[in-house]
């Protein structure tokens, strides 16, 4: 329950992303936005973890602050492995960032183990 949850919450995230900032759109209608959060959510389960394990001393030494890169470099990846998103620029792959992160971070209290 709680993964649906999770990629639910990605889901939406990359949707309202895509129709609220300016420079992330993501082609074609709610199976492409689908496709997006589902392909997010892979690469979100298997590299986040691995990238704050490799780069956890940053992360200390940010305060946590880093995690928000980590998360850009993820959304950064799952924009060059689909055709069907497109982000134009650091600007606007910051401001998705913060708002799936938000919205993570929501999901994450909402449905807590």
């Amino acid at each position: 329950m709680r993964l649906i949850a999770l990629i639910c919450g990605n889901v939406l995230a990359l949707f309202l992303a895509s129709h609220y900032i300016a420079g992330v759109a993501i082609s074609g209608g709610w199976r492409e936005v689908l496709i997006v959060g589902l392909v997010f959510s892979g690469v979100n389960f298997f590299l986040k973890p691995l990238l704050t394990l490799l780069l956890g001393p940053i992360i200390l030494l940010t305060l946590g602050i880093f995690i928000l890169v980590i998360t850009m470099g993820v959304l950064w990846v799952t924009d060059l492995l689909l055709p069907q998103m497109n982000i134009a620029g650091i600007g606007a792959l910051f401001l998705a960032t913060l708002l799936i992160s938000t919205i993570n971070f929501a999901t994450h209290i909402v449905f807590r183990k």
